[in-house]
């Protein structure tokens, strides 16, 4: 797959001084449509710039899925950032020459579109609703997704048991009524024991598998829940990926970890402390 920055855009952006500014007219591919890997689509309707106030340059792709991304109810947009993320990998991968003389450091997708399902809303009024999918280049220009189920500057916590960690995806797991968060290692997966890995993952589980649980009940409440996967995954030089997971049960909107509640109050004050 190719995906390639409108012509001239090194040009573009060198003129670009305000936040959001949007690329003129003629240098941006209109309707640009852009398989992504699992015999769905999406149409490339813009590319933006943003700069934020310390200077941070984003590159927004906006686009329109040719899926109905919602067939059954309003779901988060980090559902669908796994999916999304051979969008950022073609777009950096081919125009790394350009970004990286512009200093870009980030990706952020964005859809909007309208639901197919019954919003309850007075049919004269139409609904729209949007997903975002935020994504870092790193070192060696590879797109690191950021979630944002948990805010962007709690994915990497400063857990009790010590392991360095950084959550990649929330996504639905693979079983029904599974929530599956994914985290990248530090560590290679050998080195850590059963038991720091067991420490963490339930660590993990109450610091961000309650906070999603809490969130989904309220907003998502079609997303039902009933286990908890905490994932740890390292990938290799050539793309292959060892991952080791620890399951915990859901009680009453929370990971059942067996913890008392005090205790989960103190390792999440623990947490909080050390960000």
């Amino acid at each position: 797959m190719r995906v390639n920055l409108p012509h001239g855009l090194v040009l573009t952006l060198a003129l670009l001084a305000s936040p959001a500014a949007m690329l003129p007219p003629n240098a941006v591919i209109a309707a640009e449509t852009v398989g992504l890997g699992d015999g769905a689509s999406i149409d490339i309707l813009e590319y933006l710039i943003e700069t934020s106030p310390n200077g941070h340059k984003t590159v927004v792709v906006m686009a329109k899925p040719n899926f109905d991304p919602e067939p059954f109810g309003a779901v988060p947009s980090d559902n669908f950032a796994r999916r999304v993320e051979p969008l950022c990998a073609g777009l950096v991968s081919n125009s790394r020459e350009s970004l990286e003389a512009e200093g870009v450091g980030a990706v952020r997708v964005r859809w909007d579109f309208e639901p197919s399902y019954d919003t309850g809303s007075p049919s004269e009024i139409k609904i729209s609703r949007f997903h975002e999918f935020v994504y870092d280049i790193d070192e060696n220009w590879k797109c690191i997704p950021r979630p944002l189920g948990v805010g962007l500057d709690n994915l990497s916590p400063e857990l009790p048991s010590g392991l360095d960690v950084s959550l990649r995806y929330i996504e639905q797991g693979p079983r029904a009524r599974q929530l599956a968060l994914t985290y990248q290692s530090a560590l290679p997966l050998e080195e850590i024991s059963d038991e720091v890995l067991e420490n963490a993952a339930i660590e993990l589980c109450i610091v961000h598998g309650d906070l999603i649980l809490a969130d989904r009940r309220r907003y998502y409440e079609q997303l039902e829940a009933g286990l908890v996967s905490i994932g740890f995954v390292q990938t290799d030089d050539r793309g292959m990926e060892l991952e080791r997971r620890v399951l915990f049960g859901v009680l009453d909107d929370s990971c059942n970890t067996g913890l008392s509640s005090t205790l989960a109050d103190a390792i999440r004050e623990t947490v909080a402390g050390g960000s």
